[in-house]
């Protein structure tokens, strides 16, 4: 495909299509299920994509707490996580009434970040995949994940095998 380009190619991120095996609940650790509301169809009757998205923002915040616990507690504030980067790919539409599965997991453990890797799926069709990059920060900005955190990590690792 050739595209016309209003700045140097170079500048612009895009990612190629997730590997195949990403779009199957069986690489994910957990999986949770929600019920789609009405209130997240657009005018063509699809679950739209924000609300594709809310899914995967609500299953990161519910994985972050089991590898930091305490991540969200306002008291507990010395060290948070900060997202660096967010890809999404919308593979497939869905209409509502809907009971979407959710796989999450840990896709890589690096020094100081985090991506955490998450699946939409309808009756065994994968709506959406996303890889959100997530920064340990402390007031002096990244940290290294201490020992206790990365073992809680690879339980939670993609089963990709």
């Amino acid at each position: 495909m050739h595209y016309e380009y209003a700045v140097s190619p170079e500048w612009l991120t895009t990612t190629s299509r997730p590997h195949p095996l990403r779009c199957a609940l069986s690489v994910y650790p957990l999986v949770e299920t929600k019920e789609a509301r009405y209130g997240d169809m657009d005018v063509n009757g699809h679950l739209n994509h924000l609300a594709l998205e809310a899914l995967h923002e609500d299953a990161r915040a519910r994985i972050n707490e089991q590898y930091v616990p305490g991540t969200y507690d306002p008291a507990n504030r010395a060290l948070r996580l900060v997202t660096s980067q967010n890809v999404v790919h919308f593979l497939a539409e869905a209409f509502w009434p809907a009971t979407i599965q959710v796989g999450i997991g840990i896709g890589g453990i690096g020094r100081s970040s985090v991506v955490v890797s998450s699946g939409l799926f309808l009756n065994d069709r994968c709506l959406s995949v996303c890889d959100m990059t997530l920064v340990l920060v402390g007031d002096m900005g990244p940290v290294a994940f201490p020992d206790y955190n990365r073992e809680l990590m690879r339980k939670l690792l993609l089963r990709l095998r």
